[in-house]
């Protein structure tokens, strides 16, 4: 990273001038959302949305769609359903994405047993979160994304690396490394959260305890894919998604006076000031 980093990276983001259009800012797709966690398929799609992104689609379950939009209209959501046909319309939209995030609420049923056999292999620059990285862990034997940037916590990265919990935490900076078998580009989340590539371990500085929540996860995903459909590279988009969104937290903090009672989605507005 260079050493104006992360202004630096926010200048690569395309420009929002009079000949701008929602084409010029990519087009994110979210798969994931089972019965019962909607919510973050919802709160990745809005992390694109707020970060950036100038389209952002839904692959969820059918029983999910009315419940998405009604929360944030200016999605695009389809329901899909675990066969062939449902098969077909996910690669209709897939057909014009320029991103991919797979895995917030995929659950490890049929149905996001279905979606990641499908759309873990797609060429799409994509991240790899949550559900989708259990089942990243079941393979029977290592398998390397291509165009990846997977997103773990330590207890994810504990299961992928088949160590203990506390070996995660005790040696962070080695584990990042080991993740990239892979892929090229992994996040490992927690306290000064480490973004590993080929160029090397980036140590990001920004956030507090605001981020220990549920959901919080879910919408840094789709930041980094916002970012990735813009045009950033995965180490970029991983970088800067990371300071984003630990940014954001920040300034809820200093302007919430503190943290207790917050919830993931209060992170919103603040990720809107980040960006300007």
């Amino acid at each position: 990273m260079s050493n104006d980093f992360p202004f630096s990276l926010l200048k690569k983001l395309p420009v929002m001038d009079k000949d701008a259009n929602k084409y010029s800012f990519g087009h994110v797709v979210v798969i994931g959302g089972n019965l019962g966690y909607a919510g973050a398929a919802r709160l990745a799609a809005e992390g694109a949305l707020r970060s950036g992104a100038g389209m952002v689609s839904v692959l969820t379950r059918k029983a999910n769609v009315s419940g998405i939009l009604a929360g944030r209209p200016e999605l695009m959501v389809r329901g899909i359903d675990a066969n062939e046909r449902g098969l077909n319309h996910a690669s209709a939209i897939l057909e014009k994405a320029t991103s991919v995030v797979l895995g917030p609420g995929l659950g490890r049923d049929e149905w996001g047993k279905f979606m990641w056999d499908h759309f873990c292999h797609l060429k799409h620059k994509k991240v790899v979160d949550a559900d989708a990285l259990w089942f990243l862990s079941q393979a029977q034997s290592t398998m390397k994304l291509v165009n990846t940037v997977i997103t773990p916590h330590e207890g994810e990265a504990a299961r992928l690396l088949n160590v203990a919990r506390v070996e995660i935490s005790k040696y962070r900076l080695s584990t990042v490394k080991k993740l990239m078998k892979y892929a090229n580009t992994c996040v490992l989340k927690g306290n000064e959260t480490l973004v590993a590539s080929q160029s090397g371990v980036h140590k990001n500085q920004s956030g507090n305890s605001v981020l220990a929540m549920a959901g919080t996860g879910d919408i840094l995903a789709g930041i980094i894919g916002s970012f990735l459909a813009q045009g950033l590279s995965l180490e970029e988009a991983a970088c800067l998604g990371v300071w984003v969104h630990g940014r954001a937290a920040d300034l809820l903090y200093e302007n919430e006076e503190g943290v207790r009672g917050s919830v993931a989605s209060d992170l919103f507005p603040y990720i809107r000031k980040v960006m300007l």
